[in-house]
């Protein structure tokens, strides 16, 4: 009678795990998917490029500067779709199962090829290099009307600016940031390109934050001018009642910066650390 008993139970058990595993959604276990991610036009590396499980916040990564990415997913679902996607190219949707056995992924871009139309096709990430902050810029946020930023010079005739990085330290709740971007005249910033006022949100910033970003690519700008200047101003910080606050640009490499703390001001420069700017191009 117990060793029937046993048998049974043994059998009802079984039953129960078979049913678990086939219910969509359910938790399997970690699954880490290694990858590299390159553009289908030239099969160059795809920097910077968004990777995440699909509905899953905080379960996300970027490509490197070589295109390559590592997406840890503490516990893999059944149902979960891996999402690698760019702007202006198509998104790449696979099950994790399926994605896992990949590694390389190819981003094919979104085309509207008419006569008469420029198309930027090739890319280029111009601007810092290195990753490990090495110097903080103390910045007053009281709407000084200040800037700091860098000049940078571009070969191209025609191209255009996706996307604007920086890496900053913010201990206030929020600061509201403002894009400069202008000409450059005897080596100092002057008038200034941008038409709009793009500005950005940002709350609290430290090294372990996902680093902020100007997205340029709603306004689609082309720019012609070989030598321009890339600038941020702060318009304003909140720090509720919690008091006094901080904001500081970082830097990363050795370099120039040039800045001015209020409106009123000349321009000034530095070369020791230069702040921490990186350019997304299209040309």
């Amino acid at each position: 009678m117990f060793l029937k008993t046993k048998s049974y139970l043994y059998t009802i058990s079984f039953f129960i795990i078979s049913v678990v595993l086939l219910i969509p959604g359910i938790a399997l276990s970690q699954t880490t998917i290694v990858g590299k991610v390159t553009y289908k036009d030239d099969a160059t590396p795809a920097a910077f490029v968004n990777v995440e499980i699909q509905n899953r916040k905080g379960i996300e990564t970027m490509t490197n500067f070589a295109g390559n990415f590592t997406l840890r997913i503490p516990d893999s679902k059944s149902n979960d779709t891996v999402v690698i996607s760019s702007v202006g190219y198509i998104s790449i949707k696979l099950p994790v199962s399926v994605a896992a056995k990949r590694s390389q992924f190819i981003l094919t871009e979104i085309v509207k090829n008419m006569n008469g139309v420029t198309v930027f096709n090739s890319h280029e990430v111009i601007g810092s290099k290195l990753e490990t902050v090495g110097y903080y810029r103390s910045w007053g946020h009281e709407n000084t009307g200040g800037e700091i930023g860098r000049i940078f010079t571009l070969p191209y005739k025609k191209y255009k600016i996706d996307k604007i990085r920086f890496k900053a330290g913010n201990t206030c709740d929020t600061c509201l940031l403002r894009l400069h971007i202008r000409k450059v005249t005897d080596g100092k910033p002057g008038e200034e390109i941008l038409t709009d006022s793009i500005s950005l949100l940002v709350n609290k910033l430290s090294l372990d934050t996902k680093i902020p970003e100007f997205d340029l690519t709603p306004y689609d700008l082309t720019f012609s001018e070989k030598e321009f200047f890339v600038g941020i101003e702060v318009l304003d910080c909140g720090n509720g009642k919690k008091g006094f606050c901080s904001f500081s640009f970082a830097g990363t490499e050795k370099g120039e910066y040039v800045y001015k703390s209020r409106r009123t001001n000349e321009w000034s420069s530095t070369d020791d650390y230069t702040i921490y700017l990186k350019l997304f191009l299209r040309f």
